[in-house]
């Protein structure tokens, strides 16, 4: 694998100077390995339950975090529409350390936009030595599938709050989002959660029988906002995507079903699994096996403090992640006995990435040098199709958890 990478926040004065580009071979497993693992985390959520409530039962999740699911075949049809993994890559290939998975995931407008400025720098997409995706046609191309599928108005209401977007220009955020729709001859508008019900034309005949749920429940629940306004719209017959169900299919806790083994798994479905996700348990004082010896789970993770990070099952943006190798012993295990006892959480394999030496800008030295990142690549999955691939780093020397708003690059293939 060839690594580079750019980075338009690199710092104030630093930014790299060339972009991420991986063999072809190499961009192309991310998307196969994600479509495959996506479709097994699919049906182990569906297979744990009949139902929502069930499922949400079988997750020993918070009910109150999962209040629109709506009854009808949509709700699973469109769970797993939209997804954006986390991978790293390793010494012996890519890992993937989580899904996100739903419509409200970061990354889509950076790379957009992103990918056009590189291909503009060298005259255009023909011109270029690489190749990438834009991820906003693809999710585009998406919508225009469900409106033919549905027999719908071509109309897509974009559902979310410049409250969400702090420290950026939400008008140009959602306003290019929508001008995307829009040049498919998609007719689109954006609408706060207050606007949402005039906007889509209720009471009355509805404008938007279709939207893009631009924001997840617990986001919203932070900021204030009143939900039931989105309700009514679902109530009513809008029919938000990606739906509620998403966010139970991405829950930690799935991909620790799958690492752990599941009685309908065939033997390719465990060979994939053990190829791309690092070894995940849910945590509970319980015996697992690991490395070839059966454990104590407790005593496993106290044990071998430096082999394992623990992550919360439902959560985002790496909040509440303890990372065993960081952690003071009594720090961790202190996390280890509230992950234990909560049943909250996964212990998942700590994994090496490798590093991409980047070459840097610095213009306040008016200097150039090269330093290693350690990146995460999340390629973006709009109905089973590959919609471009995100990159993020930490500044130059750092080194350990990227957020969402790290230095967000893009990768592209060889030609």
């Amino acid at each position: 694998m060839e690594t580079s990478g750019f980075s338009h926040y690199a710092s104030k004065s630093q930014i790299a100077v060339q972009p991420v580009v991986l063999t072809r071979a190499a961009y192309d497993e991310l998307f196969t390995a994600a479509i495959a693992l996506l479709r097994l985390l699919r049906r182990a959520l569906l297979e744990s339950a009949p139902t929502a409530a069930g499922r949400i039962a079988a997750l020993g999740a918070d009910e109150n975090m999962y209040p629109l699911v709506v009854d009808g075949p949509h709700e699973e049809k469109f769970a797993t529409c939209m997804t954006r993994p986390d991978v790293i890559v390793t010494s012996t290939g890519p890992k993937f350390l989580e899904f996100n998975i739903g419509s409200g995931f970061g990354g889509v407008l950076d790379t957009s936009l992103n990918s056009a400025a590189w291909y503009a720098a060298f005259g255009g997409p023909e011109h270029s030595p690489f190749r990438g995706i834009d991820p906003l046609p693809v999710r585009d191309a998406l919508f225009q599938r469900v409106i033919k599928e549905l027999d719908v108005e071509p109309a897509v209401a974009v559902v979310g709050t410049a409250r969400d977007v702090e420290g950026r220009d939400a008008g140009r955020y959602f306003g290019l989002q929508v001008d995307s729709l829009r040049e498919k001859g998609i007719r689109a508008d954006f609408f706060e959660p207050e606007e949402l019900l005039e906007g889509i034309g209720s009471p009355g005949a509805l404008r938007y029988q279709l939207g893009l749920r631009h924001f997840t429940v617990p986001d919203w629940r932070d900021l204030g906002i009143d939900l039931s306004p989105v309700q009514e719209a679902l109530d009513r017959g809008c029919l938000l995507i990606a739906t509620q169900t998403a966010y139970l299919v991405a829950n930690k806790k799935v991909l620790g079903w799958l690492s752990e083994g599941l009685p309908w798994m065939t033997d390719s479905d465990r060979e994939i699994v053990d190829r791309y996700i690092p070894w995940t348990r849910v945590a509970g004082d319980r015996p697992t096996h690991w490395k070839g010896a059966t454990y104590s789970l407790p005593e496993l993770l106290v044990e071998h403090r430096e082999e394992f990070i623990l992550k919360p099952a439902a959560g985002m943006m790496s909040r509440d992640v303890f990372v065993g190798r960081n952690c003071e012993p009594k720090l961790w295990e202190s996390a280890v006995d509230t992950a234990v006892a909560t049943e909250g959480y996964i212990a998942q394999d700590y994994v090496e990435a490798t590093p991409c030496r980047i070459s840097f800008s610095d213009s306040a030295a008016n200097a150039t040098f090269e330093e290693e990142v350690f990146p995460v690549f999340s390629p973006f999955i709009f109905g089973n199709r590959p919609g471009g691939c995100m990159v993020r780093h930490l500044p130059p020397g750092q080194k350990g958890i990227v957020g969402i708003h790290g230095h967000r690059s893009v990768a592209f293939a060889q030609r």
